[in-house]
């Protein structure tokens, strides 16, 4: 292993089931520290990756490197690493002192230890006026603490997280993400999260691995993956994107790239890994477009007639319709549409660089 700043490094690790390709060779270095999110829909590999890391599941091919040694074979027992998965497995039984002092347990610690570190962990996560409760007592979010606590207490340098937050309401996954944020910096932990929702990845990652028919499409922090995405499932999986399907037509004066599409000649900058692809797309985030006509150089303009105008609160969503039928979606501040209405005729515009040409 060469990269020292790699905790962990995955080593073409893949899995077969017989004929069933679970998960392509892949290759990924994980930086000590890093939070790293698996994003994709169900069927893309991340959770194998995730269970072949924990070693849940053997590799059918490649190696796991951790700190440098050879960990592919090590049983699930000798890695020693936090796992939280969305059932939380608690003891119910137990308190949740006891339930948060049981991995303490297990290794051995001497009881004022276990004491100490209980009380710490409880008062981190707020639930330290709990410790004498049992499940059956707790909220689910309050639930879903007690796993986290009982994961971070004995301090692993792995944490592996498998939807954790999948069994609660929007609001408290919303809570629950700045939780583990929080969590993951104050305990400086390396952890990989597993989740196929795109604005929880959003919110969680130093970097996101999106992942698709059991192989990696893109890596890269939030703001690459939405801001230049390198292909069109990448494009269209995070985040909103309009679409304009199309083929290269050369290189502008500018030196980015021309596509032409059913619905006119545009210029964006080009992403794709395979140039070489007959058909190409133009991708344009609803926020980067602009009302009227374009005054000057450096920006696109189409024509489009207004379908729907749609409150969503902090803006508005203007559903348009192009000159070939692509629908086209604005995202607008509500002063600005004022005035237009359903079946108007407008012109809409956005920056040249705001385009990215994927495939």
């Amino acid at each position: 292993m060469t990269d020292t700043n790699a905790k962990i490094r995955i080593d073409g690790l893949s899995k077969n089931y017989g004929d069933f390709t679970a998960l392509q060779p892949t290759h990924l270095d994980i930086p000590r520290g890093e939070l790293l999110t698996l994003l994709g829909p169900s069927g893309s590999g991340k959770t194998t990756l995730l269970q072949m890391v924990s070693g849940l599941t053997p590799a059918t091919s490649g190696r796991l490197w951790i700190d440098g040694a050879d960990w592919t074979g090590r049983a699930l027992h000798e890695r020693g690493m936090g796992l939280v998965f969305q059932h939380y497995a608690l003891f119910p039984h137990m308190t949740v002192a006891e339930n948060v002092a049981f991995p303490l347990k297990m290794r051995k610690l001497p009881d004022v230890d276990v004491k100490r570190r209980v009380a710490e962990t409880l008062e981190k996560v707020q639930l330290d006026a709990f410790a004498h409760r049992f499940p059956r007592e707790l909220s689910g979010g309050q639930q879903q603490r007690v796993a986290l606590a009982r994961c971070f207490v004995f301090r692993p340098e792995i944490i592996l997280m498998d939807e954790p937050l999948g069994a609660l309401d929007k609001a408290l996954r919303e809570t629950m993400q700045l939780e583990i944020r929080r969590l993951h910096r104050e305990f400086e932990t390396t952890l990989i999260y597993v989740t196929h929702d795109q604005e929880e990845a959003l919110v969680l990652s130093d970097r996101i691995c999106v992942m698709n028919h059991a192989r990696v499409e893109q890596v890269g922090t939030p703001h690459q993956i939405y801001s230049d995405p390198e292909t069109l499932f990448a494009a269209t999986f995070i985040g909103h994107s309009n679409i304009l399907k199309g083929r290269i037509d050369g290189v502008a004066n500018n030196g980015l790239t021309r596509i032409a599409t059913g619905s006119g000649n545009f210029v964006g900058r080009m992403g794709a890994r395979d140039t070489e692809a007959g058909e190409h797309a133009l991708i344009v985030r609803p926020e980067q477009l602009r009302l009227g006509s374009a005054n000057g150089e450096g920006m696109n303009e189409v024509t489009a007639r207004l379908r729907d105008i749609v409150y969503i609160g902090s803006d508005n969503r203007l559903i348009l319709s192009l000159p070939d039928g692509t629908e086209f979606n604005a995202r607008q501040d509500p002063a600005n549409v004022s005035g237009l209405n359903v079946g108007d005729e407008i012109k809409v515009h956005w920056p040249i660089e705001a385009g990215r040409i994927v495939s």
